[in-house]
């Protein structure tokens, strides 16, 4: 036998070694980008076993797909002010929604906040208005604050560079699925 078959055959075998112990275990935080972006299909085509459990949003691209973002809800003045805080991982395709009554153009800032984040803010017609990326984390007591330059009614935020890496861009609309 081959060195080179050899080598593909090892592969494979860490490859469904791998995939075997995420199925069992669900140790590593996997996500396949293609259950994550689909093609923008209309409602009577989604089948039942394609819904997911759990409150996510769906970011739309202009070419039809969809990026989803599974969220934490905070709709309270405690939860958005502990936001994100003390947090050392978010996975690829998760976030962390902040909903307000009313449009506002509140500050954020990024106090104990451990990972660089994107923050995109989306106003009540559920279109992104602005977004602020690589947002650095701040571990002082002098954190400089973000602002959006438009009135928002909700801001995402998600990973650092998850923006850049998605294409996503000011303008495109958001579609919520909370419980």
């Amino acid at each position: 036998m081959n060195n080179h078959l050899k080598l593909i055959i090892y592969i494979a075998m860490i490859a469904a070694i791998f995939l075997f112990v995420q199925d069992r275990f669900d140790i590593f935080d996997v996500s396949w980008k293609d259950e994550i972006v689909k093609e923008k299909t209309d409602s009577t085509e989604i089948k039942e076993e394609d819904i997911k459990e759990g409150e996510y949003v769906e970011i739309e691209l202009p070419s039809g797909l969809l990026v989803r973002v599974d969220v934490e809800i905070a709709n309270s003045d405690a939860q958005r002010s502990r936001g994100l805080s003390g947090r050392k991982y978010l996975g690829d395709y998760e976030g962390m929604l902040f909903i307000f009554n009313s449009e506002v153009n509140n500050p954020f800032w990024m106090k104990d906040v451990l990972i660089p984040l994107d923050i995109l803010f989306i106003d009540s017609q559920s279109n992104i208005v602005d977004i602020k990326e690589n947002q650095n984390p701040c571990t002082t007591s002098s954190c400089p604050l973000v602002y959006s330059n438009q009135q928002f009614m909700y801001v995402l935020e998600v990973n650092g560079g998850f923006c850049s890496e998605n294409n996503v861009e000011v303008g495109y609309s958001v579609v919520q699925y909370l419980q």
